[in-house]
C-alpha cells in the first residue's frame, strides 16, 4: 500500500478523532471538579475509549508505528476506567491529557513528512503502563453499555434478546483504506448499542484482500433509520441494510419489514483546492454572464432564440453560484471546537478558575474565512484570560463570583456573521491607556476621555501594550493588532465596548464568503465604486435643501435625523477644491443631479454623496494589494459585465 498516497486523509481523521478526545478530556475534567455522577461521564469515557481505538486502528494500517504504539497504550490505560475498575482522578486525566498533545504532535510530524521517534514516547509509556495513584477527589466510573464496540468476538454468538440487528454494509468500490474506514463505521454503530460480532472478522479487515463488504451483528433498541444514518456518518458508505434476525420475535421482523428505506445523506470529501478553483471559475462565469446580458441589452433588435438562451444560461450560472457558494459553508464550530483546550491550558498557567462557554457553533462561514479567523480569536481569547478576567481573590474583593466567565458566540447579523469574545472581567483601564498612548505619541495631549472607537484605535496600533513586562501570553503589543488587520484583510470590521469592573467584548462582523456579493455600483468624477449592499441602508436622490450646517461638518438631513455627509469624490481625492460649495458643484454629474447612499457600519451612518447610481448586481470579490502607506478605503477590487475594473468600497475606512 501506498501509505504517502493515503497520509493526507489519516491526519484528518485523526484530527477529528483528536477534537473528540480533548471534549471528552475536558469534559471529564468539569465532571470531576462537580462530582458529577456515573451516568453523567460514562459518555465521556465512551468517546475517549473509543476514539484512541480508532485512532490505533488507522494508524496501524497505515503503518504508523510510533502512533500505535502511543494510541494503544493511552486505550489500554483507559481500560480501568471502561471497566469500572478505576475512577477517574485529576492525575490521571493530567496524564491522558499529556498524551494527547504527545499524539497530536505525532499526527503533525506525519503532516511534515516525518515519523516521531519511538524514543520520544518511550517515558510516557512507561508512566502509561503504571498505575496513576489518585490525588484528591476521584470520580466513580462504571462501564458504559456502548463500550463494548471496541472489544468483538469473532463468532457469531448465539442471542437471548429480541433487539439484535445485522447490520450489512459494503463500502463504495474506490475507497482507500477500506479496512480503517470499516473500522470507524465499527465505532459509529458502536454509539448505539452493543456490539456482538464482526464477519469477516475484525482482523481480516486489514488484509489487502478486503473488499469493503461485512456484517456487525448489533444489539440496538435504535430505529433502523438511525443505524443507517450512523453507518453513513462514517462516509465512503455504499449502502447499509439493516435486517433483523430469524430468532427475533414475529412482531420485531414485521415491524423492520414495514419500515421505509431511509434516504441516507452520503458525504464525500474533498480537497479544498478543488472548491476553491471550483469558485474561481464560477466567479468568471458570473463576469461573462453580465456581460452577455449588458451586449444583449445594447443591441436594438436582439433574436428572441438568443435571447431566451442567454436567460437560461444566466438562471444556471446563478444557480451554480449558489450551489458553489453553499458548498464552501462549513460551522463556525469547526474552529471553535480548538479553545476549550487552550482556555484550559492558559487558564491554569496563570492559576485562574475560568468558565468557558460557545454559542451558536452551527453558524456557517465561508471555509476561506473560516480559515482565517482561528489566529484572531486565539489572540482575543488569550487577551481576555490574561488582561481581562482576575484572579478568584481579585473578583471576590470586587464582589464578584471567583469563578470568570469567558463567552465565544456566533451569531447571524443581516449577509454577516458576528463573531464576539466576551469576558466578565476588569475591563479596559481607559486612564492607564490614555497615558500610555500620550507617552507614544498616539493621541493628542489635550485628549482627556478616550470612547470605544478611539480605544480600539490605540490599543490595535502596532506594538502598542500597556503590559510592564513580556511574558509568553502579552506584553509585545501585538495581539489587538494582528486582529485588527486579519479582520480588516477579510473585508470585515473589529468593534469594542468595555466597561471598566465589568467587563469588555470584541466583536469581529465578517462577511458571509470573500468571492461573491451583492454591490450597489456608484459613479464619482467618471469613476465606478462598488459599495457592499451588506452596509447600504437606502438610495436617494439629493437636493442641496437637504443640506444643514453642524458643528462636527457637512450633513444632511434624512426623515428629520441628521447624517453626517461624506462627499466621495472629495474623500478620493478626486477633486482640486474641499469646501461644501465645490463639492457641490464639481461632483454633479449630467444635468446636475447628485444621489445620496445611506451606509452604517459599526453603528454610525453617514451619507455618500455619489454623482449617480449605477446598478447593483453580484460582484465577484479580487484581492487588492495597496501600496504601503496608501489610504486603507478599498477592500477589494471587481471586474464589471463590459469588462472595466472596479473598486470595492471598505465601508468603515470611510465613514
Amino acid at each position: 500500500m501506498d501509505a504517502a498516497r493515503y497520509a493526507a486523509l489519516f491526519q484528518a481523521e485523526a484530527r477529528e478523532h483528536l477534537a473528540e478526545l480533548d471534549a471528552a478530556l475536558l469534559a471529564l475534567e468539569e465532571a470531576l471538579r462537580h462530582a458529577a455522577d456515573v451516568d453523567a461521564t460514562s459518555g465521556h469515557v465512551a468517546t475517549l475509549f473509543r476514539a484512541m481505538h480508532t485512532i490505533k486502528g488507522m494508524a496501524g494500517s497505515m503503518g504508523y508505528t510510533t502512533i500505535e504504539k502511543l494510541s494503544h497504550a493511552v486505550e489500554s490505560r483507559c481500560e480501568p476506567l471502561r471497566s469500572g475498575d478505576e475512577p477517574v482522578s485529576a492525575d490521571l486525566l493530567a496524564l491522558l491529557f499529556e498524551s494527547t498533545d504527545l499524539l497530536r504532535g505525532a499526527i503533525d510530524d506525519i503532516a511534515r513528512g516525518v515519523e516521531t521517534p519511538p524514543a520520544v514516547i518511550g517515558s510516557l509509556l512507561v508512566r502509561l503502563r503504571r498505575p496513576v495513584a489518585a490525588a484528591g477527589s476521584a470520580l466513580p466510573v462504571t462501564a458504559p453499555r456502548e463500550l463494548a464496540d471496541v472489544v468483538v468476538a469473532s463468532a457469531d454468538p448465539v442471542p437471548d434478546v429480541a433487539n439484535v440487528r445485522h447490520i450489512d454494509v459494503r463500502l463504495v468500490s474506490d475507497c482507500p483504506l477500506k479496512g480503517v474506514r470499516a473500522t470507524i463505521v465499527l465505532a459509529k454503530l458502536g454509539q448505539h448499542g452493543e456490539v456482538r460480532a464482526t464477519h469477516p472478522e475484525q482482523a481480516r479487515w486489514q488484509d489487502d484482500h478486503f473488499d469493503g463488504v461485512f456484517r456487525i451483528t448489533l444489539v440496538s433498541d435504535a430505529v433502523e433509520e438511525s443505524l443507517v444514518q450512523a453507518a453513513m456518518a462514517a462516509g465512503d458508505v455504499a449502502s447499509v441494510q439493516v435486517r433483523t434476525p430469524a430468532f427475533a420475535s414475529q412482531l420485531v421482523r414485521q415491524a423492520a419489514a414495514a419500515a421505509p428505506a431511509p434516504d441516507a445523506t452520503r458525504t464525500v470529501r474533498i480537497d479544498a483546492r478543488r472548491l476553491d478553483t471550483l469558485l474561481d471559475l464560477v466567479g468568471e462565469l458570473v463576469i461573462t454572464r453580465d456581460r452577455l446580458l449588458r451586449a444583449l441589452e445594447a443591441q436594438e433588435h436582439p433574436d428572441r432564440d438568443v435571447q431566451r438562451a442567454a436567460r437560461d444560461a444566466a438562471r444556471l450560472v446563478s444557480a451554480m453560484q449558489d450551489e458553489v457558494l453553499q458548498s464552501r459553508l462549513l460551522p463556525v464550530g469547526q474552529v471553535f471546537d480548538r479553545f476549550p483546550r487552550l482556555v484550559r491550558d492558559v487558564t491554569r498557567e496563570l492559576g485562574k478558575d475560568v468558565s468557558f462557554v460557545m454559542e451558536g457553533r452551527e453558524i456557517e462561514l465561508d471555509r476561506s474565512l473560516l480559515d482565517a479567523i482561528g489566529d484572531p480569536l486565539l489572540h482575543l481569547l488569550r487577551n481576555a484570560l490574561d488582561h481581562g478576567i482576575e484572579d478568584a481573590a481579585a473578583r471576590e474583593a470586587a464582589g464578584k463570583l471567583p469563578r470568570g466567565e469567558l463567552i465565544l458566540r456566533a451569531a447571524r447579523d443581516r449577509a454577516a456573521v458576528i463573531i464576539q469574545v466576551q469576558d466578565d472581567g476588569r475591563g479596559i483601564h481607559r486612564e492607564t491607556v490614555l497615558k500610555r498612548a500620550k507617552e507614544q505619541g498616539l493621541v493628542a495631549d489635550d485628549v482627556t476621555e478616550l470612547s470605544d472607537d478611539t480605544l480600539l484605535q490605540v490599543i490595535a496600533h502596532p506594538g502598542f501594550s500597556t503590559a510592564r513586562r513580556v511574558t509568553n501570553l502579552s506584553g509585545r503589543g501585538v495581539g489587538v493588532d494582528v486582529v485588527n488587520t486579519r479582520v480588516r484583510a477579510l473585508g470585515g470590521q473589529l468593534e469594542l465596548e468595555s466597561i471598566e469592573g465589568v467587563g469588555t467584548v470584541v466583536t469581529l462582523r465578517l462577511p458571509v464568503t470573500l468571492a461573491i456579493t451583492r454591490a450597489l455600483l456608484v459613479e464619482v468624477c467618471g469613476s465606478t465604486f462598488a459599495i457592499p449592499t451588506t452596509h447600504v441602508e437606502e438610495a436617494l436622490e439629493y437636493h442641496e435643501s437637504l443640506m444643514v450646517h453642524h458643528t462636527t461638518g457637512p450633513a444632511v438631513t434624512i426623515r428629520d435625523e441628521v447624517v453626517p455627509l461624506v462627499a466621495l469624490g472629495e474623500r478620493f481625492r478626486l477633486l482640486r477644491s474641499s469646501t461644501n460649495a465645490s463639492t457641490r458643484e464639481h461632483t454633479a454629474g449630467a444635468g446636475g443631479e447628485q444621489h445620496l447612499a445611506i451606509v452604517e457600519a459599526g453603528g454610525r451612518r453617514v451619507a455618500l454623496l455619489v454623482d449617480a447610481l449605477v446598478a447593483q448586481q453580484d460582484i465577484v470579490v479580487k484581492p487588492l494589494d495597496l501600496v504601503r502607506g496608501a489610504a486603507p478605503w478599498f477592500s477589494g477590487a471587481t471586474v464589471l459585465g463590459d469588462g472595466s475594473p472596479a473598486l470595492i468600497i471598505d465601508v468603515p475606512s470611510v465613514v
